[in-house]
């Protein structure tokens, strides 16, 4: 599901209240915040003294999660400034070092090419219209080594809940939402900006009856896909 708005027609969904729940969730680690982590690094389990951007931060889950795994270290990029703010905070309760954040453009990443081991864009893409999530896997490529690692999460469009959503049945859409997408249609998007796709998976929510589900049949049932989780690398 794609929309006629672009990703900046909706930068502005993301205000202190948006951030600050995320950050309370991060804060008591409760079990949307857990799963999410697990998903996520299930993809890149080993971080340790690897360079790691965090494109699309928000308040900086999985910035502070890779510096706090052994990465060398990581930057948390982000175009809204109170996620920015919201992930500094975040570092400072934390404790958490060999991290910084910086306010960004996702599609002109203020970055050096070939810097970076590892990028990870999480709960990113869906907020993003296809020409700016084609700049963004290009910035992606570019600012990674070559045989750097692309990690993308994002919900996938044949989800039970998100077909309702579309519908406007029972659930009510994310209004920043404007990119829900497949898992082929996402593959697609990365091979286009030159990456070579070498591993997509479908991982669960964290309501505990519908994970069971998504664990045991997301494989053979569209309806139980929950989440995407794409690993693709840069060419030499």
């Amino acid at each position: 599901m794609t929309t006629g708005k672009t990703a900046y027609d909706v930068s502005a969904h993301y205000d202190e209240a948006y951030f600050a729940d995320l950050s309370e969730r991060y804060r008591t680690r409760n079990r949307f915040a857990r799963q999410r982590i697990a998903n996520v690094f299930s993809l890149v389990p080993d971080v340790r003294g690897l360079r790691v951007i965090d494109i699309g931060c928000g308040m900086g889950t999985f910035t502070l999660e890779a510096a706090q795994r052994g990465a060398q270290y990581a930057l948390g990029l982000d175009l809204a400034a109170s996620g920015i703010g919201a992930a500094a905070r975040m570092a400072r309760e934390e404790g958490v070092e060999r991290c910084s954040f910086l306010l960004a453009d996702a599609a002109r990443l203020p970055v050096a090419t070939a810097v970076a081991d590892a990028a990870i864009a999480a709960d990113f893409t869906e907020h993003l219209d296809d020409e700016t999530l084609r700049r963004v896997l290009r910035e992606a490529a570019r600012a990674l080594r070559a045989g750097g690692k692309l990690i993308l999460y994002t919900p996938e469009a044949s989800h039970l809940f998100e077909r309702l959503r579309d519908r406007g049945v029972l659930l009510e859409q994310e209004p920043s939402h404007i990119g829900i997408r497949s898992a082929e249609e996402l593959a697609r998007f990365a091979r286009e900006a030159g990456f070579a796709v070498e591993r997509v998976t479908y991982l669960p929510s964290h309501l505990p009856l519908w994970s069971l589900l998504e664990r045991a049949f997301a494989r053979w049932i569209p309806l139980l896909r929950r989440r995407i989780g794409l690993v693709a690398s840069k060419g030499v």
